[in-house]
This record gives C-alpha cells, sequence and structure tokens, in this order.
C-alpha cells in the first residue's frame, strides 16, 4: 500500500506545475512513448557554416530534470513494446517492398517463394502437440523402446506450449548439446554458402541458352538472387530462417536496377533450386569432445511456398515475417533472457530459475567457449543465444528499401510537420536545433545520464499516455473520431 501511495505522489508531483508537466509530455511523445529512454545530458547549437555564427542553441538543463528522453529504439518486444512496434512497423515496410516495391517498380513477373530452413535432429525432444500425447511408445520389446542408458524414448504426458519440458530431451546424455550449439554458430556461414550454392544448382537445373550449357558466371549475368530473412528459435534451442526469396534479371547496362527475370527462370526453378542447395551445402563443425570432424547443414524439412504478388499475399507474408523481428530468444527457449546476462545470472544451481535442459545448453556453451578449437566463434559472447552469432533480420542488398531509408523519411516528414505548425521545438532559442537547413552544421556535446525514467510514476504516466495515443490512432484508423 505504502509503494502504491508513494508511485501515486510521484504521478501527482510531475503533474503539479503545469508548464513543466507539458513539456515533459512533449518529450515523451517524441521519445515515441519508450518505456525505458536514454537520458542525455548536453547540449547542442546550429552554427552557420559560412560565418561561423550560431544560429540557435539547446540544453538539456532547460528540461524537466535536466535530461532529454531519447527512444531507446530496442527491437525487442520484451524490453520496450513501443519501440519494438515501430521496428516491426519498419521490417513490415521492408518486407512487403520486396514482394511489390512501393517505388512504382514492376516486379510483378518475378518469381518469389517463402522457404523455412530448419535444423537437423540433435536428439528427440517433448513436445506440444495440441493436447496430444507427446511421444507415443513404439516397438514391442523393452529394449526398443528405451536408450543406451536405459531412459524411456516415450512420454504419455500432454504438454502445453508453455510448459518448461517442451524442447527438453528425453535423455540428455543422448543429445547432441555440443553439435547444436555448433550448429547455431553456423547458420551465418550456413546460409552464405546455400545462395552460392542456389547459383550452382540454377546452373545446373536452367535450360540451354544460345545452344550452350549454362555457367554459373552466365546465371550471375542474367540471373540475381534477392532475399530477406529473419531468424526464429524453436523450443529445443536451435534456430531455423524464414526466408523471402526472389528472382530477379540483371540489366548489364545498370546493375542496379531490378529489372524482371527471363522468361524460363519461373517459381518452379526457384523452388528447385533452393531445394537442391539446401540438400548439398554444408558447413565444417570445430573438432571437439574426441569427435570425427562433423559438418553443419540443414535439415530434411524444407519448406518452400510459392508468393503471390497480390496486395493480400503482399500483406500477409510480410506481416508474417515481421512478427519475428521483435521476438527474443526467451520468447522461445523458456528461462533465457532478453540480452547478454551477468555471469551468475543463467546459474540455476539452488534456484532453479531456468530449466535443467536451458542450463545445459548455456552450461555447454561456456564450455566450447574455452576450447582453442572454437575461439574464433567467440562464443562466450553469445551464451543467450544459445551460440546464435547472427543479425535476427537481414536481406540482400538489392531486394527492398533499408531500416536507414525509412528512419531518414520520417524524420523528414517530422520537420515538415514542426515546420508547418511553427512548434516552437523546431528551432530557436526554446528549443531543439534544427539540422536541416543549408549552410549550417548541428553541433552537439552529449553523455548518457542514465537509462529509463527516473521514478516508477514517470514510467507509469508514460504508459498510459502511449496507451492514449495508440488507442487515438485507431480511432482515427477506423474513422470514428469527427
Amino acid at each position: 500500500m505504502i509503494k502504491s501511495q508513494t508511485v501515486l505522489g510521484q504521478m501527482i508531483a510531475r503533474m503539479a506545475d503545469e508548464d513543466d508537466y507539458r513539456r515533459w509530455t512533449a518529450q515523451v511523445e517524441r521519445a515515441g512513448h519508450c518505456v525505458r529512454p536514454v537520458r542525455l545530458v548536453g547540449s547542442a547549437m546550429t552554427v552557420n557554416a559560412a560565418t561561423g555564427e550560431i544560429e540557435a542553441t539547446y540544453a538539456s538543463e532547460q528540461e524537466p530534470g535536466g535530461a532529454l528522453l531519447v527512444a531507446c529504439k530496442d527491437r525487442r518486444e520484451s524490453v520496450c513494446p513501443p519501440c519494438a512496434a515501430r521496428y516491426r512497423a519498419d521490417a513490415w515496410h521492408v518486407f512487403a517492398g520486396g514482394v511489390t516495391p512501393d517505388d512504382g517498380g514492376d516486379q510483378v513477373g518475378h518469381p518469389m517463394v517463402l522457404a523455412t530452413f530448419t535444423a537437423p535432429s540433435f536428439g528427440r525432444v517433448h513436445a506440444a502437440r495440441d493436447g496430444g500425447v507427446c511421444r507415443a511408445a513404439r516397438g514391442g520389446r523393452r529394449g526398443k523402446r528405451t536408450c543406451e542408458h536405459g531412459r524411456p524414448l516415450w512420454c504419455h504426458a500432454r504438454h502445453e506450449a508453455a510448459d518448461g519440458m517442451v524442447g527438453a530431451p528425453l535423455c540428455e546424455d543422448c543429445a547432441d548439446l555440443a553439435g547444436l550449439v555448433l550448429w547455431n554458430a553456423s547458420v551465418g556461414e550456413l546460409w552464405r554458402r546455400t545462395v552460392i550454392y542456389v547459383y550452382r544448382a540454377l546452373a545446373a537445373l536452367a535450360p540451354a541458352l544460345d545452344g550452350r550449357a549454362v555457367t554459373v558466371r552466365r546465371v550471375r549475368e542474367v540471373l540475381r538472387i534477392s532475399y530477406a530473412k529473419v531468424a526464429e528459435f524453436q523450443k529445443r534451442g536451435v534456430v531455423h530462417l524464414h526466408v523471402l526469396a526472389r528472382l530477379d534479371g540483371v540489366n548489364p547496362d545498370d546493375p542496379e536496377q531490378t529489372i524482371a527475370p527471363p522468361a524460363w527462370a519461373d517459381v518452379n526453378l526457384l523452388t528447385a533450386a533452393l531445394a537442391h542447395a539446401a540438400a548439398r551445402v554444408s558447413v565444417p563443425l570445430p573438432v571437439v569432445d574426441g569427435r570425427a570432424a562433423a559438418v553443419a547443414r540443414w535439415g530434411a524439412q524444407l519448406d518452400v511456398r510459392p508468393v503471390q504478388p497480390r496486395e493480400v499475399d503482399r500483406a500477409r507474408v510480410a506481416g508474417y515475417l515481421a512478427k519475428y523481428a521483435t521476438k527474443t530468444v526467451g520468447d522461445s527457449v523458456s528461462g533465457l533472457p532478453s540480452s547478454r546476462p551477468r555471469a551468475d545470472e543463467l546459474d540455476v544451481d539452488g534456484g532453479g530459475r531456468i530449466p535443467a535442459h536451458v542450463a545445459a545448453l548455456t552450461a555447454t556453451v561456456r564450455r566450447l567457449a574455452r576450447l582453442g578449437a572454437c575461439r574464433a566463434l567467440r562464443l562466450a559472447r553469445h551464451v543467450h543465444t544459445l551460440g546464435f552469432r547472427g543479425h535476427v533480420t537481414s536481406k540482400s542488398r538489392r531486394y527492398s528499401t533499408t531500416f536507414a531509408a525509412l528512419r531518414e523519411a520520417r524524420r523528414a516528414w517530422r520537420r515538415s510537420q514542426r515546420a508547418r505548425e511553427r512548434d516552437p521545438w523546431a528551432g530557436g532559442d526554446t528549443g531543439l536545433p534544427d539540422d536541416d537547413r543549408a549552410g549550417t552544421v548541428l553541433v552537439g556535446d552529449w553523455r548518457v545520464a542514465g537509462i529509463g525514467y527516473r521514478t516508477l510514476g514517470d514510467r507509469v504516466l508514460a504508459e498510459v499516455l502511449g496507451r492514449e495515443h495508440r488507442q487515438a490512432r485507431e480511432v482515427l484508423r477506423l474513422g470514428l473520431a469527427e
């Protein structure tokens, strides 16, 4: 009760001064209602590049609390929902722009597929089967129903999706935990080689051109593979990739231009090339635990589905990928934190804070990180991702627009809005200096004072303002406002 009164008192204190509260809410709005903004202290000025004259100044001391609030821009939903929502919206535009570009381009005839590349098996695991039995017992003799360690290879439980047992191995001694971690660490290289193998497969499967067999060099002269991909963790702790792959033609006079591919390069050719490459590509793994040399390969389950360049398909596929862009490993693997933890935060001795099989995986990452054969993988930096070292979201250079271009477009729109409304924040002695006027440069001196709001009352108020802002936008979207 005392804590509630304290939070309420903090909220009342924030709202006591009308001018101070109005300026604080303006900061919260500019930060996108971020729940853990970065507090900056310092100053900035707009300087005339020709004369050296200072045209506008700004200091954080004039803000409530003496700090400027800036959005954390974290993509993870579990860390900051408002910033993750913005990242997810940007990701949607990046993905959708490659299906049917918004810049007036014509890619209707470009073959495109949505492919899911999975990992191989590293041992039998518990699974949630929509109310069904986890694993039915098979085999008439008991010897066929147990592993070499005497543990049963069946489970009659009916696990829920949120059950911590889902993804855990039936026998930890049989599970290849080292192979799982090394596979995660090699996914980036495996995909890079997959693209190379796809070009080789296209050369092998393409019809003869000009009466001659098609070489890889010839294929690269007429075809280009553009893609966007998102990494998602399965419950068992391994990564699989969702990939939007597209075949483009190549204009020899302007390689940057995206044109339609030849008529023979259809969706069937792209599907066959992806399957051909996935079945043959491999990456050598470090030799650990005295095992024979091993390689990383894709799993046998490869799902490839054509994407139609219709508006409904464009929105559906882009939304499907964008929802994974803001997930963390912890959203799929129970107990893992959203960011790199301290050494003691993944310890389950006595506390049981994370499931035993997750603790075994993190312990395997740390153990492999100390081995000389795995030094190049830098596994110690990726304990919280179970060895995965890549980006969650990535794309080829010519697939579509970029996140940077979307941020710049949003920034330009805000500048135009401020100029139209003559907002004092647009410049002058009372607002932030503007850096888009010709002949001027912005000079700043900033340092980080902290992350997050100073009080819990401020955070609660910011969350309320953010909720009201989202509700107002939804009302406008539905046309309910007069």
